[in-house]
């Protein structure tokens, strides 16, 4: 999620692996439908998702299919690798994608932009739109104001994010920004999907 040598913030391996055993009984099977047809009610066969964590997000995904996670946590990736044998899993921080442009049909997140400091999410999303050739989606705490949130891992971790309009200063066609219903999505996310323009 961050980088070990990003200026903005240190990764902290202990916090994140505590985070990790605790997604371990996090599957939520309707988002993870929901993610699946998504991609397949937008024609897209190869994606990635930035800040994968342990997979669960990816549950619904046949074998088949072309998926790709990354993430910067070690033990979050031993188990997504050994979950999903057929998918494509890489130790890498969203700032710094390691694949060329346009490489994916599709790049989404779910709950990792809301950890990046503000100062840095520009970053971040600059990089999902350089590796996607098409489509990239957001899920993701919505607010305003941007506000952190009160964390029980500590401060300066988790801030709400405002995905639409920070989308609408890219060059890029926001295609639909819209609350996803508690039943999918039960941390209450925020979907934002965006077109990458070509020339």
């Amino acid at each position: 999620m961050f980088g070990k040598k990003n200026r903005l913030m240190v990764y902290n391996s202990e916090l994140w692996d505590s985070y990790t055993l605790d997604n371990e009984i996090g599957i939520q099977s309707d988002l993870s439908k929901f993610i699946h047809f998504l991609c397949l009610g937008l024609g897209a066969r190869k994606i990635c998702e930035a800040g994968c964590n342990v997979g669960n997000n990816l549950t619904e995904f046949p074998k088949n299919f072309d998926v790709y996670g990354i993430d910067m946590n070690n033990l979050a990736l031993e188990k997504a690798k050994k979950a999903y044998p057929s998918f494509k899993f890489e130790q890498a921080n969203i700032d710094k994608i390691p694949y060329p442009d346009s490489f994916f049909d599709l790049v989404f997140t779910r709950g990792i932009l809301i950890h990046i400091k503000p100062e840095n999410v520009e970053n971040a999303m600059r990089e999902l739109l350089r590796v996607s050739n098409n489509w990239i989606f957001n899920l993701e705490y919505f607010g305003e104001d941007e506000k952190m949130i009160k964390w029980k891992r500590g401060d300066d971790l988790l801030w709400y994010r405002n995905m639409k309009d920070r989308w609408s200063k890219f060059d890029v066609e926001i295609i639909s920004d819209l609350e996803i219903p508690e039943e999918i999505d039960s941390a209450k996310t925020r979907l934002t999907l965006v077109r990458k323009r070509k020339f």
